[in-house]
């Protein structure tokens, strides 16, 4: 674990398995079930054709991160929350938010990350009111996402380089993150194709081709 201090702010970043995973069972998520949804961005991302618009890969890379949290986490009792327009998912019992986002530098331990598109108001927002209560007991159901903690998924992907983190930012500032309280990495570089996680895991099933003569 390194701890940087940064104009008063003093932050986390977690980066070994055997301090990143009791984090993440904190804030009720795996790495597995984190790098099931970078796989499926990832390999929506590398969907885009060269007739596709060239926002084509970001967007079906923020398509399917965004669903397929959603497909992972909501049998588990998160829910979908689009407070502000932003679409997430929202743990009650917690009080934390993730959100899918794209990002032009993500999994670096010294560099924050940094997102690809500009963040507007509304994520301006509920950054700032998710500084209130990190981890609240009881709220009501409203009050509870307005002022969730709202962490971000970061997903960077170029070719065969992919990294990933989740991390909770301190503020927006000039429509991108400014600071973070806490950055956990999930894929630094050189993790992603060491072993594959592309790969399939199921062993491979031998097919018995019957062979016979032609009368």
């Amino acid at each position: 674990m390194r701890f940087e201090k940064l104009t008063g702010v003093v932050m986390a970043v977690l980066a070994e398995e055997f301090e990143v995973a009791p984090r993440l069972d904190q804030l009720r998520v795996t790495k597995a079930e984190l790098l099931q949804v970078v796989r499926a961005a990832v390999g929506a991302r590398r969907n885009a054709t060269p007739f596709h618009p060239l926002s084509a890969g970001g967007l079906l890379a923020y398509l399917a991160g965004t669903e397929h949290l959603r497909r992972v986490f909501l049998p588990q009792g998160w829910q979908t929350c689009r407070r502000d327009n932003i679409e997430s998912i929202f743990h009650a019992e917690i009080g934390i938010k993730i959100v899918y986002q794209n990002a032009d530098r993500a999994g670096d331990p010294i560099c924050d990350p940094i997102a690809v598109s500009k963040k507007g108001a509304g994520a301006a927002r509920a950054v700032e009111l998710g500084q209130y209560d990190l981890f609240p007991e009881v709220r009501e159901q409203e009050v509870a996402e307005i002022t969730a903690a709202t962490w971000y998924l970061f997903v960077y992907a170029d070719g065969a380089d992919v990294r990933a983190e989740l991390s909770c930012p301190v503020a927006i500032n000039d429509e991108q993150f400014d600071q973070f309280h806490e950055r956990i990495l999930l894929v630094r570089k050189g993790d992603w194709d060491n072993p594959d996680p592309l790969a399939d895991d199921a062993p491979p099933v031998d097919f018995e081709v019957s062979v016979s003569r032609k009368n």
